[in-house]
C-alpha cells in the first residue's frame, strides 16, 4: 500500500485514508494552478505532496517588491518589541536567515543593533560566508515551511548559535488550516511555496527535541498589531475586495474597493486584531 510520509514526526499515512486538498496559488502569475497538500494523522503538519521547480516560481515572487514605508515600520517595531521580551539585548548579534531584501536588517540596524541577513534567493544577502560566524540571536521569519527539510534547518540554527542564543520562528500553523475548505486558507498554505507546514503543537516539540526552551510564543505573526488597518484580519478581508491574490497586499491601495464596503472596512480595520484565525505563529526559544 503507497504511503505518505511526514518528514516531521516520520508517521507513514496510507494514500487512500489520507486527508488532502487541492490548493490553488495566491500568487497573481499562478492563480490558476492546483497543487496537492496532505496532512499527518500524527502531528497535524501539512505537506506538499509534489515536488515542484521551486526556482521558476519563486523568479515571480510577489515578496520581492515588499514596499517600505510606515506599515512596514510599525510593524517591525512590533516584531522587535517581541524580541526584547524574550532577552534581545543592544549588544546581540543578529542573524536574519532569509531575509528577502533585507528590510528588517536595515531596520535593526538604524535602531543600533548589529545585525547582518543571510537569503540564498537574494543577489545582495546570498554571501554564505555570514554563515561562518555564530550570533546571539536568529530571528528566521517565513522560511522553515519553504525547506525541503524542516529538521535541516534547525540544526543549522543550532550550529549558528551561541550556547545560550534566541531563535526566534515566524510559520504559519496547520492546525488552524482546514482543508477542506482550502480556498479559505489559501494565503497561509501559500502554494506551492510553502513545502512543510508544522503544527502549532510540533513546532513546539521539534524545538524541545533540539534541547531549545521555549521562552515566548505568540499565537499570531509579529503583522498582527494594534495600529488601525495593520492586522491579520484586515489584510485577509483586504484581498477579497481587490483579486484575492498576495500580490494586492504589495500595490497601492486600492481606496474605492474599500469606501464602497466601508461598515466591513472600518470593523475589520480597527478590531480585525481581535479576530485572529491563528493561522500564523511565533515561538521564540533559548538554547540551553
Amino acid at each position: 500500500m503507497d504511503v505518505l510520509k511526514c518528514n516531521i514526526c516520520g508517521e507513514e499515512t496510507p494514500t487512500n485514508a489520507a486527508e488532502v486538498g487541492d490548493v490553488h496559488s495566491n500568487v497573481r502569475a499562478f492563480k490558476d494552478e492546483t497543487f496537492v497538500y496532505f496532512r499527518c494523522r500524527q502531528c497535524r503538519s501539512l505537506h506538499a505532496r509534489d515536488e515542484v521547480d521551486l526556482g521558476h516560481y519563486y523568479a515571480r515572487y510577489p515578496f520581492h517588491d515588499l514596499p517600505v514605508d510606515w506599515r512596514l515600520h510599525a510593524m517591525y517595531a512590533n516584531y522587535l518589541a517581541r524580541l526584547q521580551r524574550a532577552g534581545l539585548k543592544q549588544s546581540d548579534r543578529i542573524l536574519d536567515f532569509g531575509c528577502g531584501g533585507g528590510h528588517f536588517v536595515s531596520y535593526l540596524r538604524e535602531r543600533g543593533y548589529s545585525a547582518v541577513g543571510f537569503d540564498e534567493y537574494s543577489a545582495k544577502f546570498g554571501d554564505k560566508s555570514v554563515l561562518n560566524d555564530r550570533y546571539d540571536c536568529i530571528v528566521s521569519q517565513d522560511v522553515l515551511e519553504h525547506v525541503a527539510s524542516p529538521h535541516a534547518l534547525l540544526d543549522q540554527f543550532a550550529a549558528l548559535t551561541t550556547d545560550t542564543g534566541l531563535i526566534a520562528l515566524g510559520t504559519p500553523n496547520a492546525a488552524a488550516i482546514d482543508l477542506k475548505r482550502a480556498k479559505d486558507f489559501v494565503h497561509a498554505i501559500h502554494a506551492p511555496y510553502h513545502r512543510h507546514i508544522l503544527s502549532a503543537d510540533a513546532l513546539k516539540q521539534v524545538g524541545e527535541q533540539h534541547g531549545w526552551r521555549l521562552q515566548e510564543f505568540y499565537p499570531t505573526m509579529y503583522t498582527n498589531t494594534s495600529v488601525p488597518f495593520l492586522n491579520e484580519r484586515f489584510y485577509l478581508y483586504y484581498t477579497t475586495v481587490t483579486d484575492g491574490t498576495l500580490d494586492s497586499l504589495m500595490e497601492p491601495v486600492r481606496a474605492g474597493s474599500l469606501l464602497l464596503r466601508a461598515p466591513e472596512t472600518l470593523f475589520w480595520g480597527f478590531f480585525g486584531t481581535f479576530f485572529s484565525r491563528n493561522t500564523d505563529v511565533m515561538a521564540m526559544f533559548r538554547r540551553s
